[in-house]
C-alpha cells in the first residue's frame, strides 16, 4: 500500500506531511515533484483546473514499474499532494484513516467538512472504493489464471518425465543439462551411462511388466548417487540411463556399490549385468547429446566382458568413434565404385588337400585408411543396416565369378557366402537366392550359405523358417562358428543345417589339450551320425591337419592350405588342379 499525504507551497516545496505509507517517500523541505519519474507532472495537473481537485496515474521515480493515484487540491497559498495505490482490500481501512486526515487539515485551513473541499474529498474517497472493487475483481481473476497456470505446469512437468521411471525424458535432459553446465563454468562434471546387458531377454522371457518393473526399480538405485541439486538424470531410450553429477571423489564407488548390492539381490531367476561408462566432460562446446554418446561408447566397449563394470571414456575410443564415422560417411560411395573386393579361400579334402570348394570373403580398399578387414567394418554394418546392401554386392559378384568360371570351362567347384542375421529379415530370402543362381546359370547347390550361430540366438523361429525354405529348394547350408555360442546343442536339435564348421581355435586355448580333442572328437561323431558334414577352420600347421584327419574331419580350411586371395589369385593358384570339380 501507498498512501501519502502533505501540503506544499505553490512551488512544490513540502511544508508539512500529513500521512505517508511507507515512510520516508518524501520530508518537508523537498520537492515534491522529486517524488514523481516525470517532474512535471505535478505543474501540468496544477494548471488544468485551479480550484478543483486533479488526479492522474504516474510513475515513481526510481521504480518505473511501479504506477500509483496522484491528485492535488489547491487550498488557499497552498496544495494538498495525495500519492496513494492499493493492491490488496485488506488495506482500505488504511486508506479510509488517510481520506480522514485530509478532511482533519482541511478543516484546520479554514475549510469545513461541509465546504468544497469535502464533496471533491468524497469523490476521491469514491473512486477508491470503485477502484477497490475492479481490484478485488481483478485478483479474483488472476488466483484463477495462477491455478490455471499452475495446473498446465504440472501437465508439462508430466509430460517431461519418462512413464516407466519418472526421470526425465532424453531431450529435457539434454535441454537441462546444457542450462547446468552453463550456469555451472567453473564445476567439473561427469555423464555416466547405464547400459542392461540383454534386457531383451528379460522383456522376452518374463513380459513386459517384468522389464518395466526392474527399469523403474534400477532408477530409484541410481538416484542413491545424488551429489546436490545439480544431479540430472533420465532414461535416454529402452534400458539406457543417463546421468549427470558434479565430479566429486568417491561417487563412483557408491555406484558400483549400490549396483552390486541391487543386482545380487533382485527377485529374478536369472543373472543381471549393468554396463557403466563414463565420459568427464572436457569439451564443453560440444553437445549434451555427443557428450551422452561417448558415455554409451565407454558402456558398449565392456559388453560382454565379465570382469569389467565400469569404464571411463578415452582418446582410443574416441579414434575407434572417429573411424567408424569414417566408414559410415564413405560406404554408399565404396559400394557404387566397387571399392570392396572379393577373396577367396579353398576348402580342401583333409586326407588328400584336395580344393573341393572355397569360401568367399569381402575385403575394403579405402581410398584413405587402405586394406580394411572385415572386423573393421561389418559390426558397423549390421548395426547400421548396410550389411544387406554389401551381403547383395557379394553374392552377385561370386555368381558372377562362378559363371565365369563354367564358361572358360574351368571348375565348379561350390563357394560358400556368408548370411548376415541382418538378412533373415529381408524380404523372401529363399526367393531372391533362387532368383540370383538361375540369372547366373548356377544350381543352388553351387552357392553355400553360411549362417552364425548369433543368428539362431537372435531369432531362431525365423531363421528356421528361412533355413527349411533354402534346403527344399536345394541350397546347402552351413553353420559358422558353432560352438561359440551358449545355445549350440538346442540349435543343432532344431535347425536342419548340412554342415558345421568349428574353428581350430578351441584346440589352442587352455590348459588341458586332451581334453579339448576329445570335446572335438566328439562333436565331429556327433555330427556324423546327424550325417552332417563338418568343416574345421583356421588350420594353420601340417600337425593339426594330421590330427583333424585321425578324428576323421573329411574337410577343412586355412592358412595352411591357402589365404584368401583376390579372385584373379585365386583362378591361377586353385583351378586348374585335377580334383577341381569333386564336391563335398
Amino acid at each position: 500500500m501507498i498512501g501519502y499525504l502533505a501540503l506544499c507551497d505553490l512551488h512544490w516545496k513540502i511544508t508539512k506531511v500529513i500521512r505517508s505509507i511507507p515512510v520516508s517517500l518524501a520530508e518537508p523541505g523537498q520537492d515534491a515533484r522529486e517524488i514523481f519519474a516525470d517532474r512535471e507532472v505535478l505543474d501540468r495537473l496544477l494548471e488544468q483546473d485551479t480550484e478543483q481537485m486533479v488526479s492522474a496515474r504516474r510513475q515513481l521515480r526510481g521504480k518505473e514499474h511501479l504506477s500509483v493515484f496522484v491528485t492535488v487540491k489547491p487550498v488557499r497559498e497552498q496544495v494538498l499532494l495525495s500519492v496513494y495505490d492499493m493492491e490488496n482490500a485488506d488495506w482500505l481501512p488504511r486508506m479510509a484513516e488517510l481520506q480522514l486526515s485530509a478532511l482533519d487539515e482541511l478543516a484546520s485551513l479554514g475549510t469545513g467538512p461541509y465546504g468544497e473541499s469535502y464533496f471533491e474529498i468524497q469523490k476521491v474517497n469514491n473512486r477508491l472504493i470503485n477502484s477497490q472493487r475492479a481490484l478485488a475483481k481483478a485478483n479474483v481473476l488472476l488466483k484463477e489464471t495462477l491455478e490455471e497456470m499452475h495446473r498446465a505446469e504440472n501437465t508439462i512437468e508430466i509430460l517431461k518425465r519418462d512413464p516407466v521411471t519418472n526421470l526425465l525424458t532424453e531431450k529435457i535432459f539434454y535441454e537441462r543439462a546444457q542450462v547446468m553446465l552453463e550456469e555451472n563454468p567453473g564445476q567439473a562434471f561427469d555423464i555416466i551411462a547405464v547400459d542392461i546387458e540383454r534386457f531383451k531377454i528379460i522383456n522376452d522371457a518374463f513380459g513386459t511388466a517384468a522389464g518395466n518393473q526392474l527399469l523403474s526399480d534400477l532408477s530409484v538405485c541410481l538416484l542413491d548417487i545424488r551429489v546436490d541439486e545439480k544431479s540430472l538424470f533420465a532414461r535416454i531410450r529402452a534400458d539406457l540411463f543417463a546421468v549427470l553429477v558434479p565430479r566429486e571423489e568417491g561417487v563412483y564407488g557408491r555406484l558400483e556399490h549400490s549396483l552390486n548390492c541391487f543386482l545380487k539381490n533382485y527377485p529374478l531367476p536369472m543373472r543381471l549385468t549393468v554396463k557403466i561408462g563414463v565420459y568427464q566432460i572436457e569439451e564443453r562446446d560440444i553437445p549434451v547429446e555427443r557428450m551422452c554418446d561417448r558415455a554409451f561408447i565407454a558402456a558398449g566397449s565392456i559388453k560382454g566382458m565379465y570382469a569389467e563394470k565400469i569404464v571411463f571414456y578415452n582418446n582410443a575410443m574416441r579414434e575407434k568413434m572417429l573411424f567408424e564415422q569414417k566408414i559410415l560417411d564413405t560406404m554408399v560411395e565404396a559400394l557404387e565404385q566397387g571399392q570392396f573386393q572379393i577373396h577367396l579361400q579353398p576348402k580342401v579334402r583333409v586326407n588328400t588337400e584336395e580344393v573341393v570348394g572355397a569360401e568367399a570373403l569381402v575385403r575394403w580398399e579405402h581410398p584413405e585408411l587402405g586394406l580394411l578387414s572385415p572386423a573393421d567394418f561389418l559390426p558397423v554394418f549390421e548395426r547400421n543396416g548396410f550389411i544387406y546392401s554389401l551381403d547383395l554386392y557379394v553374392w552377385h559378384k561370386v555368381c558372377s565369378a562362378m559363371q565365369r568360371w563354367r564358361q572358360m570351362g574351368g571348375a565348379d567347384i561350390p563357394v560358400a557366402v556368408n548370411v548376415s542375421r541382418m538378412d533373415i529379415y529381408h524380404g523372401d530370402l529363399p526367393s531372391l537366392f533362387t532368383e540370383l543362381v538361375k540369372d547366373y546359370g548356377l544350381e543352388p547347390k553351387n552357392l553355400h550359405l553360411e549362417i552364425t550361430e548369433s543368428a539362431y540366438i537372435s531369432d531362431s523361429r525365423q531363421l528356421l523358417l528361412v533355413v527349411e525354405q533354402l534346403r527344399k529348394t536345394g541350397f546347402v547350408v552351413e553353420m559358422d562358428d558353432f560352438g561359440s555360442g551358449y545355445s549350440s546343442l538346442n540349435m543343432l536339435s532344431e535347425l536342419p543345417v548340412d554342415v558345421l564348421k568349428l574353428d581350430l581355435k578351441f584346440l589352442r586355448t587352455g590348459t588341458d589339450a586332451g581334453r579339448r580333442h576329445r570335446i572335438m572328437q566328439a562333436v565331429i561323431d556327433l555330427a556324423h551320425t546327424l550325417h552332417l558334414l563338418v568343416i574345421a577352420e583356421g588350420v594353420e600347421t601340417k600337425e593339426e591337419s594330421l590330427l583333424l584327419e585321425e578324428m576323421g574331419c573329411q574337410y577343412a580350411q586355412g592358412y595352411y592350405y591357402g589365404r584368401p586371395v583376390p579372385e584373379n589369385e585365386f583362378e591361377k593358384r586353385f583351378l586348374h588342379l585335377e580334383c577341381q570339380k569333386k564336391e563335398y
